[in-house]
């Protein structure tokens, strides 16, 4: 009797290790669940940010890859719908940008003017036949930058100035606060040697008119 109880004994700890074995080691785990590697997750699943991942909205991810053709922000899979999370531009969909972490409609500025133009010139040259602005938001360090306002209409009167904003940590890097632009309900236009001034790299660029941001875009410098 003894010796049936002891064989009993031993089967049941066999099962028990065998069953923590595969709980531990074998078994699949589902989304949500720590992982050490994708090997670790059910089929279908990566892990990403040591979590097991779909690559759904609101799933684990490191990289905008992790997702399912769309985006990563704070480690999550957004969809870059408006107001949804975002660092940058790059985290929101087209026609949106990223106003203080969140995708949104972009500003306006047609109450205020008809066109904003960015342009490129010639660095310590003054504008001419010989030096003639090119409208394009990619400029090298050699470069100056141009930006017209045309249709301005007749009520805009007032200041403005613009800021160069480092698209990954929010840091503004340059500002021309010191010396605004003056509005008299006419076209204007103002120069400068901007991208020498904040080197290279790809930036966000916005405009503020009487300290409201009524444009934004990304301007890229090189060599």
């Amino acid at each position: 009797m003894k010796k049936i109880v002891l064989v009993i004994f031993v089967i049941i700890i066999l099962a028990a290790l065998g069953f923590g074995g595969w709980y531990f080691f074998l078994r699949k785990l589902p989304e949500g669940m720590v992982c050490k590697s994708t090997a670790n997750c059910e089929t279908g699943l990566k892990c990403a940010n040591k979590i097991c991942s779909s690559g759904g909205v609101g799933s684990s991810c490191e990289i905008k890859t992790d997702c399912d053709g769309n985006f990563c922000v704070n480690n999550k899979c957004t969809e870059g719908k408006k107001n949804d999370a975002c660092l940058t531009y790059k985290d929101c969909g087209t026609g949106l940008f990223c106003k203080t972490g969140v995708c949104s409609d972009p500003p306006s500025y047609s109450q205020y003017f008809n066109k904003i133009v960015i342009s490129k010139m010639k660095l310590g040259i003054p504008p001419g036949p010989n030096n003639m602005p090119v409208p394009t938001t990619e400029f090298k360090t050699t470069d100056a930058l141009e930006i017209d306002f045309t249709g301005v209409k007749p009520t805009t009167t007032g200041k403005g100035y613009y800021e160069i904003i480092d698209p990954i940590t929010g840091e503004v890097l340059f500002s021309s606060s010191g010396y605004k632009i003056e509005f008299q309900g006419r076209d204007v236009g103002t120069g400068s040697d901007l991208p020498r001034v904040v080197g290279k790299g790809e930036f966000d660029f916005n405009f503020y008119y009487n300290n409201e941001l009524v444009y934004t875009t990304v301007i890229t410098v090189t060599d």
